[in-house]
């Protein structure tokens, strides 16, 4: 992100799965912000915090599945479990639309009929469907060709890549999009290609929906399957600076993610009325001074250059100074005392204790944000400075909730709404709403900001986050919510049952 006191240098990095930090965990009876906004001492001394250790695992689990469907012929198979994945995944996609594809477009579906192929560097270009010159301009890829109806894959690097990284149901779900394109050519929808390509991945969601919810489907969804097959979504998005508009264009991270997020809560129907504009893509260029950078800020700067551990905090100060007031009927904003940084060998107090059990926390009592600046931040920063931003106003989310003396149901329920919240400061760091003369929040977001967002609260957790504070599906639709509609919705989310 940019700053609109200095630039700063870029650090490029890929996206890594399992951190296994959550952003913020509530820990106290009844739900903890409840009995913390009406005065009541919880047993954790007022401390609201996530209390998991950082760790760097990236092997994703397998997803269970049925044997392979006999009469799914796989041209060019290698007998991989891949492949074996890919197979259940076509029988199952052309069960669904057979059903779901009348209910859209009134007219009975046609299934997909002319071939499935899994290729690698040894397969003849020629032969394949939308025949290419040369094999390599069709490796690391998966497409649906319309002239030959039929789908292509690549079962040597992409699929397997994304097997290990994010699970064996990463590989369903990029059929599922393929078969997006399959729908769009049945139902001669034309639109410009990143309209396309997101409602592609809303097909995608209104499938992945019919196998969490229903009981006829040949795989076993769990929730970290879902997590970790969106986070493969978020893998494959544009490169951060592109434009909507660009021929090539499939989205950011944060636009295909929310257009599957789209698809798996309103289904088929919905992803059906994708035009130009809705939804309305999130993503703008570089600036002149950010092209070079990157935009990220450092972690930890010096007085003169300061990063995203002060950056932030100045931010989201200035940020709730003026929107506090507007969602608490003109009640002013408590500013938080300075933040914390501390190491685990050396944690601060709250409340005259000392704070061993989390690495991020809100302290209600002294009103403040404690972090692990040694270890888990510096991890979390790998996936960005906005990544680091977003957990910070995550707690900052926490503390409105209790400010405005909110009672939500449970700890999920406290979760979403912070992540909401801290959402709401997001959207209001972007490019077309920030005043670039005088940066009223301090910082503007760059390219791929919201990205990292998505993607530390998707994977910087664990099995035990999700139970505690819900799926990180949830916490990215409530994030988005507030990113896109502001804090005026985060205290009418509810957690999904």
């Amino acid at each position: 992100m940019r700053s609109g006191i200095v630039q700063r240098r870029a650090i490029a990095v890929a996206l890594v799965l399992a951190m296994g930090l959550v952003a913020c965990g509530v820990q106290a009876d009844d739900g903890a912000l409840p009995a913390l906004a009406s005065g009541k001492k919880d047993p954790n001394g007022g401390v609201v915090g996530s209390d998991i250790e950082p760790t760097t695992s990236t092997t994703a689990p397998a997803t269970t599945t049925t044997p392979t469907p006999v009469d799914i012929d796989v041209t060019g198979d290698d007998g991989s479990e891949v492949n074996s994945v890919a197979a259940n995944a076509i029988e199952d996609i052309q069960a669904f639309w057979k059903t779901e594809y009348p209910k859209v477009f009134d007219r009975p579906y046609r299934p997909v009929a002319g071939g499935f192929y899994a290729i690698d560097s040894s397969t003849d270009p020629s032969g394949l469907p939308c025949a290419v010159d040369d094999i390599n301009q069709v490796l690391n890829n998966a497409y649906y060709c319309p002239p030959d109806d039929a789908v292509v894959w690549d079962q040597e690097g992409l699929m397997p890549d994304l097997a290990k990284q994010y699970g064996d149901f990463t590989v369903a779900v990029v059929l599922a999009h393929e078969w997006g394109h399959a729908i769009q050519d049945r139902a001669a929808i034309n639109e410009p290609t990143v309209v396309l390509e997101l409602q592609a991945d809303c097909f995608a969601g209104a499938w992945v929906k019919h196998v969490r919810s229903d009981k006829d489907t040949r795989f076993k969804l769990s929730t970290e399957d879902l997590d970790l097959s969106m986070a493969g979504i978020l893998s494959l998005r544009d490169a951060p600076g592109s434009l909507a508009d660009d021929p090539n264009a499939h989205g950011s991270g944060f636009d295909r993610v929310g257009a599957f997020q789209e698809g798996y809560e309103n289904g088929a129907t919905r992803c059906a009325t994708f035009k130009v504009g809705d939804p309305a893509p999130y993503q703008f260029p570089f600036s002149e001074s950010d092209e070079a950078t990157g935009g990220d800020l450092q972690f930890h700067g010096t007085s003169d250059d300061p990063g995203i551990d002060v950056e932030a905090f100045v931010s989201l100060e200035k940020y709730w100074a003026d929107a506090f007031p507007l969602i608490s009927g003109g009640k002013p904003w408590k500013s938080l005392n300075a933040a914390e940084a501390f190491s685990p060998d050396d944690p601060p107090t709250c409340d005259g204790e000392k704070v061993t059990d989390y690495r991020l926390f809100l302290c209600v009592p002294d009103n403040y944000v404690g972090f692990d600046s040694k270890e888990t931040m510096p991890q979390a920063y790998e996936f960005g400075d906005f990544a680091v931003g977003t957990l910070f106003a995550t707690q900052y989310g926490l503390a409105v909730e209790n400010e405005l003396g909110l009672k939500p149901k449970n700890e999920v329920e406290a979760t979403l709404w912070g992540d909401c919240y801290a959402g709401s400061w997001a959207g209001a760091l972007l490019p077309d709403e920030v005043n670039q003369t005088d940066f009223p929040y301090q910082l503007l977001l760059s390219p791929g900001d919201l990205d990292e967002a998505v993607a530390v609260l998707l994977s910087f957790r664990t099995d035990s986050d999700r139970q505690r504070q819900g799926p990180g599906f949830d916490r990215v639709k409530a994030f988005r919510s507030g990113v896109v509609h502001g804090p005026r919705v985060c205290s009418k989310i509810e957690a999904s049952e």
